[in-house]
């Protein structure tokens, strides 16, 4: 028996080898199957570094606030914050000093002063091509609009107008009725004008309001103000609409209605 001890090692020997040299060999199966998963793996992870470096370009972003912005988002920011989120927004939320909370402001200020003068430019081409394709069809029906017939006002909610400051007939109309409203008169009005640039306008809107003999005390009291629409009547109606006058009410609790005046 202790004769063939070594013979049997031996043996075993010869067989471990064989098995690794079958396992490393380039044209087994498993050889095969973890080089594709390591393949894979590498294909996957030099997509990913891609993508992070085109959205971190898009947000003009170094490799270090982009880093940080994804850390940010492992915890409490990405767990309660919606998808939708922009990078420029989680950093200033989680700004480490006063002067970083007023830089990443000033980006997201500027970002979205050019994204609504984006916008307001696409509406006016937009309005101007409906006008050029369809000169006898008005571009919002009215009469399929959900309008309340008699609004039901509380004395908590807020009425909201749009308005275009020049050659508009109806307008004029319109800020008459809620001037002279009973109803009306208590609730705070905030009229915005959809066809005016803030960098220009203001003087036109003031004369605006003394041809239109606008409250003077509620201007000063803040009750009545006034304002360029930068896009607001975009965020209530989801939609492009140039078909102004439009007046809404607003609650106290975030409910917007349109109201037939």
């Amino acid at each position: 028996m202790k004769q063939n001890t070594p013979l049997k090692m031996n043996i075993g020997f010869f067989l471990c080898v064989l098995i690794t040299l079958f396992l490393l060999s380039p044209n087994s199966v498993m050889a095969q199957t973890l080089k594709n998963q390591a393949l894979a793996y590498s294909q996957t992870k030099d997509g990913q570094l891609d993508v992070d470096q085109s959205q971190r370009q898009l947000w003009a972003l170094s490799k270090q606030q982009w880093s940080r912005y994804k850390t940010l988002m492992q915890g409490i920011r990405g767990s309660i914050s919606p998808k939708s989120i922009s990078p420029i927004e989680v950093l200033g939320t989680h700004a480490r000093n006063e002067a970083e909370r007023r830089k990443y402001a000033e980006i997201w200020a500027t970002m979205r002063h050019d994204d609504i003068a984006r916008i307001l430019g696409f509406q006016k081409a937009y309005d101007e091509a409906f006008a050029r394709l369809y000169p006898d069809e008005p571009m919002i029906d009215m009469a399929l609009l959900n309008r309340s017939a008699e609004p039901q006002l509380k004395p908590d909610d807020r009425i909201l107008v749009f308005l275009k400051i020049a050659q508009c007939t109806e307008c004029a109309v319109t800020i008459q009725k809620i001037m002279q409203s009973k109803q009306l008169k208590s609730l705070h009005v905030d009229i915005y004008f959809v066809d005016t640039d803030n960098t220009k306008d203001d003087d036109n809107i003031r004369h605006w309001a003394q041809q239109h003999a606008i409250d003077a005390k509620r201007l000063k009291s803040g009750s009545i103000t006034l304002n360029h629409d930068q896009g607001t009547l975009y965020k209530i109606t989801k939609n492009i609409v140039s078909a102004v006058p439009l007046v809404f009410s607003l609650s106290t609790k975030g409910v917007i209605r349109e109201l037939d005046l």
